[in-house]
């Protein structure tokens, strides 16, 4: 897991901002692309620790790029978040890329739920 990473996003989160995926790639020299120096892997294995010790999945304020809209002004998580092998993620929630007939697996109303159901308050409250 890269700290450094996780530390940044704990920042952001505090002071009730989001990231984009392409922030940290520039900001951390992280790679788009497969395997597990991607920004995916590195964002993902950030919310596994978090998930494994108790705390809200902070990738939920990672957000793509120019996916602001009305019901999630501060951006949409990629369609990756919805996948993360987790329980916090409530069902209702979950998604496979495919649905929808949207390819990243994301929808408006899942992103804007998914961020309150899992960082959000919390964060803050967990003691991070």
């Amino acid at each position: 897991m890269r700290r450094d990473v996780r530390r940044r996003l704990i920042k952001a989160a505090k002071s009730g901002n989001t990231i984009t995926y392409g922030s940290l790639m520039k900001e951390f020299h992280i790679s788009r692309g497969g395997g597990q120096k991607s920004i995916g892997h590195v964002v993902g294995s950030i919310s596994e620790y978090e998930d494994q010790n108790g705390r809200p999945l902070i990738s939920a304020i990672v957000v793509r790029s120019g996916s602001e809209s009305r019901i999630c002004p501060k951006g949409q998580t990629g369609g990756g978040f919805f996948s993360i092998p987790t329980s916090n993620i409530p069902a209702n929630l979950r998604r496979q890329a495919s649905d929808m007939g949207n390819p990243t697996g994301v929808s408006e109303i899942n992103c804007s739920e998914a961020r309150k159901a899992t960082a959000g308050v919390g964060l803050v409250q967990s003691g991070l």
